[in-house]
């Protein structure tokens, strides 16, 4: 497949994921955000909308088979889902052979909840890798907060739990008129603990890119892909734009 767009460090390429062609130096990180399998129009207000149509079983087995051609030995997944995806995927990729490794939960308080049920206001972060030891973890990188109280002998801060909790506004500067885009704020922590300077970064549903913000913005390479043009577009648009601030920083 041509690539839609190509420069020193990133690479899009506008069609199915499935149609790429692997490159012989595997990625490091796959982190990506795919459909979530909810059988409706997902858009955004005065922007883009696309339809998210396929089931999660579809989703599932389409990541399968990105994993069975991308997946090297160090390789880390990150998959961004909520729960209509996240048990599908779960008992796919452990049943392919990969190793769930754990998951955060990012808690979010935008939009309004449910009236018909429980309230679904956070996504499943989950990792994967090839066994119990492979991938790379930068602990370093790892986001702080702060104690809640104060204990002898240890510092003011330590590493954040399981559970993100982090809104991101919907007039936030680092929006754009895509639907269901992802926060570098969220993303940057993955791209830096799970891979190094240099290395490949690999989103198979791009979106409007922000995977690829984030490697470009940490000096990583970033292969990227996307069903529909115009997220392509907005893509090559925010890559170059200037570094926005990282995980912590003001």
């Amino acid at each position: 497949m041509k690539p839609f767009y190509e420069d020193g460090s990133a690479t899009i390429h506008h069609g199915d994921c499935l149609d790429i062609k692997p490159t012989n130096q595997k990625p490091k990180l796959i982190l990506t955000d795919p459909p979530y399998a909810t059988g409706k129009i997902q858009s955004r207000l005065g922007g883009e909308s696309y339809e998210d149509k396929e089931s999660a079983e579809q989703v599932s087995a389409k990541i399968e088979t990105v994993c069975e051609n991308w997946f090297g030995a160090d390789t880390t997944l990150a998959v961004i889902c909520d729960y209509r995806l996240a048990y599908s995927l779960v008992a796919r990729l452990t049943k392919f052979g990969l190793v769930l490794r754990g998951e955060i939960i990012w808690s979010f308080g935008l939009g309004n909840p449910r009236t018909s049920w429980w309230a679904n206001k956070h996504n499943h972060i989950l990792t994967f890798t090839e066994n119990e030891t492979s991938g790379i973890f930068n602990e370093e990188h790892v986001p702080r907060t702060d104690r809640v109280a104060e204990s002898k002998g240890y510092p003011s801060d330590k590493s954040v739990g399981s559970v993100w909790d982090y809104t991101f506004s919907n007039s936030d500067s680092e929006r754009v008129k895509y639907p269901n885009q992802k926060p570098l704020k969220i993303l940057n922590p993955f791209v830096q603990v799970h891979s190094n300077i240099g290395d490949l970064v690999f989103d198979p549903f791009m979106g409007s890119g922000s995977t690829g913000v984030s490697a470009c913005n940490h000096f990583r390479r970033f292969i990227g892909c996307d069903l529909k043009q115009e997220a392509c577009e907005i893509a090559v648009r925010r890559f170059a734009e200037p570094v926005l601030p990282l995980y912590g920083e003001t």
